[in-house]
C-alpha cells in the first residue's frame, strides 16, 4: 500500500495545515470567511481526513488516536516551548513528529499565537509583553492579599475568613509566576535557537 505523504504550511494565524488532508480546500475556504475560527479548529484533525479512514497516512490511525488520547490526557505531554501553553491542536503535533521520524529533525512544539507572532517578526515584543502582564498580575494578587489581611486586622474579622481569601490569592500569583517563567524560559530559547535566523532573513529582505 502506498501511504500519504504530510506536506505542512503555517497560515497567518499561526495554525499548522496539511495540504495532504482531503479537505484542505474546505480549510482555505474557511480562511477566507469571517468568525470561522471555530469551525476551523474544530475541523482541522486528522480524525476529519479520509486518509485517516482509509489508513494510509503517514501516520497510522493507530498513533494519531494515540497523539489524540494524550493531546486530551496529558496536559503536560505536549506544551509550546516559547510559551509553555498545552498545545491544543492535533497537526501542530504531528508536524513535529513528522520531521522528527523523517528527517530527523527536531522542530520545537510552538502554539498558534507564537507561531503568528514569530511569522510577524513580533515574537520578542509580544512575549516582553505577556511577561509583563503576568507580573503585574502576580503583584495584583500580593496587592490583594496585604489589603485582605489589613481589613482583618483592623475589623477584628476572624482568621478563618484569612483563608479563605488566601487560597486562590496564593493560587493566582503562583498560576502568573509560573506562566511568567515560561514565557522567560521561551524567550530566551528563541534568542538561542530563532534570533540569528530571524536576524538573518531580516538583513536578506533589506538586501533585496
Amino acid at each position: 500500500m502506498e501511504y500519504v505523504d504530510p506536506s505542512f504550511e503555517i497560515d497567518s494565524d499561526g495554525r499548522v495545515l496539511c495540504r495532504a488532508h482531503s479537505n484542505y480546500d474546505f480549510f482555505l475556504e474557511l480562511e477566507c470567511q469571517e468568525n470561522s475560527a471555530r469551525c476551523l479548529d474544530r475541523e482541522l484533525t486528522c480524525k476529519t481526513c479520509e486518509h485517516y479512514y482509509n489508513d494510509d497516512c503517514y501516520f497510522s490511525k493507530e498513533i494519531i488516536d494515540q497523539v489524540e488520547t494524550n493531546r486530551l490526557k496529558k496536559k503536560k505531554k505536549f506544551i509550546c516551548k516559547l510559551c509553555g501553553n498545552k498545545i491544543d491542536r492535533m497537526l501542530t503535533i504531528l508536524y513535529s513528529l513528522y520531521f522528527k521520524d523523517k528527517y530527523n529533525v527536531k522542530i520545537p512544539l510552538i502554539c498558534c499565537a507564537c507561531h503568528a507572532a514569530l511569522k510577524e517578526d513580533k515574537f520578542e515584543e509580544s512575549s516582553k509583553y505577556r511577561s509583563n502582564i503576568f507580573l503585574y498580575n502576580a503583584l495584583y494578587a500580593v496587592y490583594s492579599l496585604i489589603s485582605v489581611i489589613f481589613f482583618i486586622f483592623v475589623y477584628q474579622i476572624g482568621f478563618f475568613y484569612l483563608l479563605i481569601f488566601l487560597v486562590p490569592i496564593a493560587y493566582l500569583f503562583i498560576i502568573n509566576m509560573k506562566k511568567r517563567k515560561n514565557i522567560k524560559a521561551g524567550l530566551q530559547f528563541y534568542k538561542e535557537n530563532f534570533l540569528e535566523y530571524y536576524d538573518e532573513k531580516s538583513n536578506n529582505s533589506h538586501e533585496i
